[in-house]
């Protein structure tokens, strides 16, 4: 940690001096303190020759521009010469308040306290001050700053708030670029390249806009929401709390809240090479980023670039942040020197300016670690000790938490006795490596040739699986982990995948709800069993089989078998980041299936891309990811633009109304953009929105929601809540009962649940209507529908469709070239097509939208034997009977 202080200077004035007092910091906490020194004198011109200065500076137009002094007089020779002789009386009386005793003692107690001898040791003197000149005056004239034998590597910052835990920039660096208008002739292509050449110092870089595009609003704010940034640049116009997007549009940086306040956690150093930046960094520091530099007044463009050059060139070769921003600072001075007939530019060296808090560690660019040449050698005799162990130990010994390949029951809400000896048995196979370093150990060999040569706990756990199968109800977590756990003791090759699922939690962070992870392992489970069956019809073994055997297709994958990593996500954005991070390691991985919600999809989105592992996602719709493509992922259900248009003509066409009131949740990228894609094609056919309500509220209350659209006479009830990332699916819920059957109903898939069902009230159901994805019932004698109902004593809905579907994508893509760019390759062919149980999946070139995927509209009506005396049925039936479905004999998921 540098050393620093704090000066305080909370009150006082110009005309009266200003009382001030001293904390010393070290490691982020305070170590001394000194409230008895001395008054700064008073200093009552300081206001008013600044305000002399900077109206002659922004007069001369000083924020794009240099000052050229001409040859002989010219019409506006008098203006610079009154910019010269403001400039001169500016830094004199700087100089001049600065210069007085009192800040030599002020000086000393800081040196007493900072200088250890080491002239090359950095330190940070930080000023905390609300009053405005104070925060654009220029400290670094003092002395303590320009003499060497003080503290020679020293540089002034401004005070913010922040309260986050220690943060270091580790690789790779992931930057997001934004410029903003070029008017007035600013050259952001030279900036853009500067930014650009961080990519060879190992930084990941994201610019906005593409070249030859503008930058819109909603650009920028979906770019900030969507991205891990851990820096922030901006370039272009600004002025007060406004950034100037494009040339006719002005944006409120107030207008981003949302977005900053989601990408901020992560954003270690955000800089505004622009004018007048004080406004900005006032608010970007509410936001609790540790690190900022901004520019006090308007910058000329040659000024903030030269800057912006000189202290990469610092930054980048190991030098702390504020050190770097001092060297830039004064590399800028020769921009200072008058020259005849060429342009200068007055105070460039004091307009760069650097906000910091003491509880903030130095902040470097990262480098490589260098080992020392023991150590290397050392390594290597390890690993090469080691690898006649390693390469039998299965690759999944050093999973995460949250993830599973069978060490590990994650569908908690009940744990059946066998499945847990199973899993037990497995985890003792998937131990840590270095547990079985000591193979000198009796029981440590045993246990190794337990796993690893004669496979016997392999064998238990699948026996104990097998039985859980049976006696307990049809669990897809544990069909996939037996057929992992078959695949291990029959020493079968295999390929790998992944597929994440949300299981929701309560408040105390147990399992609470499995019911969308279920559904999707559904899917899964079932694909992944009809590749392993062709392993034991090929192998002709009689002494095992797996569930389904006597009607599931048996499909082959190049002789191989197919191994399943299950990942919980539980819905909680960090949850995802973290698995994401773990599964783009695992280089035996070649696709995942996940996540099944947009703000999942968009909080991982880029991990995957970034490592060039594909992702299929069978339940993201947000258009932000069309707006926005990556190479690696792809999408098996149809984006919020088509759903949102489908759920209009339900309204304009089976309804017949044009007024609806909209019930989403703001915050979920899914939920807003299914809305906001609505209301547009609502409007396009005539009808508009008449209100609506965040159902993501913990406040929420849907009678007072009721009573409200009551007052707006007839209109339809749109549902579109999250995918139970939040309340808002139990809050729309409510509203269905709250309605009392009064108002028609149009929701989403989400309500497509057997919680919707649980409502169990003709009266309140008979007026939805939900659009789906997919129904069983449309098709009730094809494959999937005949043998879903098979495998799990029941009918399943559209989300085990989807996810099947989406197994199927990466499983052909492994068929035909069986690495991760390989897939990536197949899967972004233009003639890449699968026949998936919800139709011919083939996706749009560049992008990997599913092409079209039809909508189904499905009903509730009441089945006595079916769960809670209700079920789902596509609209186009009449009746249960009439889509064949036998109401005495089925039981529903």
């Amino acid at each position: 940690m540098a050393r620093q202080v704090v000066i305080k200077i909370e009150k006082g004035s110009f005309e009266s001096g200003f009382p001030i007092s001293l904390e010393f910091w070290q490691d982020g906490s305070i170590i001394a303190t000194e409230s008895n020194c001395p008054q700064l004198p008073p200093n009552p011109d300081f206001p008013r020759v600044y305000d002399e200065w900077k109206n002659i500076y922004t007069e001369l137009g000083l924020d794009n521009r240099g000052i050229k002094i001409p040859d002989g007089q010219t019409t506006n020779f008098s203006s610079l010469e009154r910019c010269q002789n403001t400039t001169q009386s500016l830094e004199s009386n700087v100089r001049h308040w600065l210069g007085q005793p009192i800040f030599g003692d002020i000086r000393g107690r800081i040196i007493g306290r900072l200088n250890d001898g080491t002239l090359n040791q950095s330190a940070r003197v930080i000023i905390k001050t609300s009053n405005p000149y104070l925060r654009k005056f220029s400290w670094d004239y003092w002395d303590l700053f320009e003499r060497p034998i003080f503290l020679p590597q020293a540089e002034f910052a401004l005070f913010s708030q922040y309260n986050r835990p220690k943060e270091t920039l580790e690789k790779r660096i992931h930057i997001l670029a934004i410029f903003g208008s070029d008017e007035g002739g600013l050259e952001l292509e030279q900036d853009r390249e500067l930014i650009e050449n961080l990519k060879r110092h190992g930084a990941s870089i994201k610019s906005i806009p593409e070249r030859g595009n503008s930058l819109t609003p909603q650009e920028l704010f979906d770019t900030i929401w969507l991205g891990n940034w851990d820096m922030i640049f901006y370039a272009g116009h600004s002025s007060g709390k406004t950034i100037h997007v494009d040339h006719a549009l002005n944006l409120s940086i107030d207008l981003l809240k949302e977005a900053l306040r989601r990408a901020a956690p992560r954003v270690k150093l955000a800089i505004f090479n622009s004018c007048d930046g004080l406004g900005i960094a006032k608010y970007l520091a509410d936001f609790n980023i540790p690190h900022l530099i901004v520019m006090r007044e308007p910058v000329p463009d040659l000024v903030a670039r030269r800057f912006l050059k000189y202290f990469l060139e610092e930054f980048t070769q190991g030098k702390p942040l504020h050190a770097s921003v001092r060297k830039a600072r004064k590399h800028l001075q020769k921009l200072e020197i008058p020259v005849q007939n060429e342009l200068f530019y007055p105070r460039a060296s004091r307009l760069p300016v650097l906000i910091q808090n003491p509880a903030t560690p130095e902040l470097y660019w990262p480098k490589r670690p260098k080992l020392p040449i023991r150590q290397i050698i050392l390594f290597l005799l390890i690993i090469i000790g080691f690898f006649g162990i390693y390469k039998r130990i299965p690759k999944s010994e050093a999973m995460a938490d949250n993830i599973s390949i069978g060490e590990e029951i994650l569908v908690k809400l009940f744990e059946p006795w066998d499945k847990q000896r199973g899993v037990d048995a497995v985890a003792q196979c998937h131990k840590p490596w270095n547990y079985f370093l000591p193979i000198w150990n009796s029981h440590i060999r045993q246990q190794w040739s337990d796993c690893f040569v004669t496979k016997n706990i392999y064998q238990e756990a699948l026996q104990n699986l097998q039985q859980s199968w049976r006696t307990e109800r049809r669990d897809p977590e544990t069909l996939i982990y037996l057929n992992n756990a078959i695949l291990e003791a029959k020493g079968f090759d295999y390929y790998t995948i992944a597929v994440v699922v949300p299981i929701l939690q309560d408040k105390r962070g147990q399992a609470s709800n499995a019911e969308l992870a279920e559904e999707i392992l559904r899917g899964v489970a079932q694909a992944q069993t009809e590749v392993n069956l062709s392993l034991f019809n090929k192998a002709k073994s009689s002494d095992l089989t797996l569930p389904g055997a006597n009607f599931l297709d048996s499909k082959s994958l190049n002789g191989k078998g197919l191994k399943v990593i299950i990942a919980n996500d539980a819905n909680l954005e960090t949850n995802a980041e973290k698995i994401a991070q773990t599964l783009v390691k695992r280089s035996d991985i070649l696709g995942v299936i996940g996540s099944w919600t947009s703000d999942m999809t968009m909080a991982t989105v880029d991990i995957y891309n970034r490592n060039q592992l594909v992702l299929v996602s069978p339940g993201s719709t947000t258009y932000a990811l069309t707006a926005q493509p990556r190479k690696f992922f792809f999408r098996i259900i149809a984006t919020n633009h088509l759903r949102a248009e489908a759920m209009v003509d339900v309204l304009m066409n089976k309804i017949n109304h044009n007024r609806a009131t909209i019930f989403y949740n703001p915050a979920s990228p899914y939920s807003s953009d299914y809305k906001k894609h609505f209301k547009q094609k609502l409007s396009e056919k005539g009808g508009y929105v008449i209100d609506s309500f965040d159902i993501s509220r913990s406040n929420f209350n849907a009678k007072d929601a009721i009573q409200t659209i009551r007052k707006y006479g007839k209109s339809t009830i749109v549902l579109i809540p999250d995918g139970q990332v939040t309340d808002s699916f139990s809050h729309a819920l409510e509203v269905i009962k709250e309605n009392g059957g009064e108002n028609w109903i149009v929701g989403d898939s989400s309500i497509y649940s057997p919680k919707t069902l649980e409502i169990a009230q003709p009266q309140l159901l008979e007026k939805l209507i939900v659009t789906a994805n997919w129904h069983p019932l449309s098709n009730s004698k094809s494959y999937f529908s005949q043998t879903t109902e098979q495998l799990w004593g029941g009918t399943v809905n559209t989300r085990t469709a989807l996810s099947y579907d989406a197994a199927q994508v990466i499983l052909k893509g492994i068929r035909e070239q069986p690495t991760r760019l390989g897939i990536q390759n197949k899967l972004a062919d233009e003639t890449f097509y699968v026949d998936g149980v919800t139709g011919k999946i083939e996706f749009q070139p560049g992008i990997g939208d599913r092409q079209k995927l039809p909508l189904e509209l499905v009903k509730i009506v009441p089945c006595p034997n079916q769960i809670f005396g209700f079920t789902f049925i596509p609209m186009k039936f009449s009746t249960p009977e009439d889509a064949g479905l036998n109401c005495s004999s089925s039981v529903d998921f």
